[in-house]
């Protein structure tokens, strides 16, 4: 067997040139399969962009391979983050770097995959901190849009693109009224509300008709795009957060037999946690680090809401809702794990379980033979943001620089004053 060996992880990444048909075997770390198995002291062979071993031992001999030491190192699937809005608002002050909301309340059609922006500064700082995949969802109106899974480094949208349209996002009006000097008077609220409402279940019962045409007359753009939601074949996601929103989207919804729901923000979900395993739906989480919502809720609710729903046998991903926020997705599921869950299902929240509601864990998502190598290896505790550092990223079998911005600019001051990393 041949072995090369590299003093760093990151002259790994520097060096590596050789054709993707040569194997490499990383070992010695410590791999977080996202399975719920953690392998101690183990081996991660990968060739062609696939891995071909993932175990406590080598299970043969692999001749040419490359083998890379990584003795005290931990090695973690690829983060997915779900809910965002990464790759589609840039500078928040300037409106011509913003691309995530469709004039219109009701827009299925519009596509976040078109809109995705590789040369984006902020998605670098997500990549350096292990993110390598962005559920890209638009905003916005009754119905934003179609969401896609992109890729957090890729040189356009088509090459970032690896779970294209994988469902449209509706935002459910909220069923109560807002009080207060601020909100606009009762009435007018009640009749915006029911309103939107019957605004949205015409359009969802027109959507259901027009998926059971197998040619119709009239070609209705908005319509299409629901076809496939209709048929079970896409999720939808309902963003709603208070419990009586939620339920009633639900009790809505589960009137469309096919329809595959996924509920998304969710931050009264520990409410209405029986109706959510009755009907089987999966959580999308996005609100770990917030306030809690009402006044009268426990003070760490919002942290302990995702074990009190894996608990239960929900589905649960944890997400983020904003952008240049997103790196600390990591460390949202590193909370939940101190709140009654265990480091490695908080890891499953930001990897095996996105994967698995969007329907591409047979290719990312945790560690197997088979699955895209597609990785982060870490000194420390990925979910602790005082050990974590991400040394070295893989993406699809290929190293990735984890240079960006900010890590410049800190280098820049660091040598204008003389000063020691």
């Amino acid at each position: 067997m041949k072995k090369l060996f590299y003093t760093t992880l990151l002259g790994i990444v520097l060096n590596y040139t050789l054709a993707q048909s040569v194997p490499t075997i990383i070992e010695g770390a410590t791999i977080h399969t996202a399975t719920g198995k953690v392998i101690e002291d183990g081996y991660l062979g990968f060739a062609e962009g696939k891995i071909f071993l993932c175990a406590a031992k080598m299970d043969g001999m692999y001749k040419n391979a490359i083998i890379i030491g990584a003795k005290g190192k931990h090695i973690y699937p690829g983060i997915i983050c779900m809910g965002s809005m990464l790759g589609l608002n840039e500078i928040e002050a300037v409106r011509a770097t913003l691309d995530f909301k469709e004039t219109g309340d009701i827009n299925p059609n519009v596509r976040s995959l078109i809109a995705y922006n590789t040369d984006s500064k902020i998605l670098p700082t997500a990549l350096s901190n292990g993110i390598l995949f962005t559920q890209s969802v638009p905003q916005g109106g009754l119905v934003s849009g179609t969401s896609s899974l992109m890729r957090t480094h890729a040189w356009n949208w088509e090459d970032a693109a690896i779970k294209t349209d994988d469902g449209v996002h509706v935002n459910w009006p909220q069923e109560y009224s807002y009080k207060g000097w601020w909100a606009e008077p009762g009435n007018s609220q009640k009749e915006k509300i029911e309103n939107e409402l019957n605004d949205l279940k015409q359009f969802l019962q027109q959507s259901l008709q027009y998926s059971q045409q197998a040619k119709p007359e009239v070609f209705n753009a908005r319509l299409d795009a629901m076809k496939e939601v209709m048929k079970g074949t896409k999720n939808i996601y309902i963003h709603a957060n208070d419990a009586k929103t939620i339920i009633a989207a639900i009790t809505y919804c589960t009137q469309f037999p096919l329809v595959k729901i996924i509920l998304i923000d969710a931050a009264d979900a520990w409410q209405v946690n029986a109706l959510l395993v009755k009907h089987k739906i999966p959580v999308v989480f996005t609100n770990v680090h917030q306030l809690p919502k009402h006044n009268h809720s426990n003070l760490h609710q919002p942290y302990k809401t995702v074990a009190e729903l894996v608990k239960s046998g929900i589905t649960v991903a944890i997400g983020h809702q904003g952008y240049w926020e997103t790196r600390n997705l990591v460390f949202n599921a590193g909370t939940a794990a101190a709140y009654g869950l265990s480091k490695e299902q908080a890891l499953q929240c930001i990897t095996a379980n996105p994967a698995k509601i969007m329907g591409i864990d047979n290719r990312i998502g945790s560690l197997e033979k088979g699955k895209d190598a597609s990785f982060i290896i870490s000194t420390g505790d990925i979910l602790d943001m005082r050990t974590s550092i991400v040394e070295t990223i893989f993406l699809d079998g290929k190293g990735v620089d984890m240079n960006n911005h900010q890590k410049q600019l800190y280098q820049k001051y660091l040598d204008k004053y003389n000063l020691k990393n």
